[in-house]
């Protein structure tokens, strides 16, 4: 599942959004996927990240990952899959995904 990008209900603007699985059980529970929010509007920060096979994805236009934008939700909250990551923006994404989980983490 990592990588696909699903179409989801999100509960705090009761609107539907698409938003690309970057994790996959091991959480809460077996059923619950972690999405980052994907968007047709710009860059906004240096983790969000733009996908280059848009097209590949099955989106529409041209759009970005806010990996700054983590939801966990009950993969039963997912609509319909609008398509897959290319793994060449799967890495990149994983890889913005990471550097916010850590930004300014330091070991003491």
């Amino acid at each position: 599942m990592r990588g696909e990008i699903w179409v989801y209900m999100d509960t705090e603007s009761s609107k539907r959004r698409p938003g690309v699985i970057i994790a996959d059980g091991g959480t809460i529970a077996d059923i619950d996927v972690t999405l980052a929010k994907v968007t047709s509007q710009g860059i906004r920060n240096m983790f969000d990240v733009p996908i280059e096979h848009w097209k590949e994805a099955g989106l529409h236009k041209p759009s970005v990952v806010r990996c700054s934008k983590l939801k966990t939700v009950s993969s039963v909250e997912l609509l319909f899959k609008v398509g897959a990551l290319h793994h060449e923006d799967l890495r990149r994404v994983m890889d913005a995904v990471i550097k916010y989980i850590t930004a300014g983490w330091s070991e003491k």
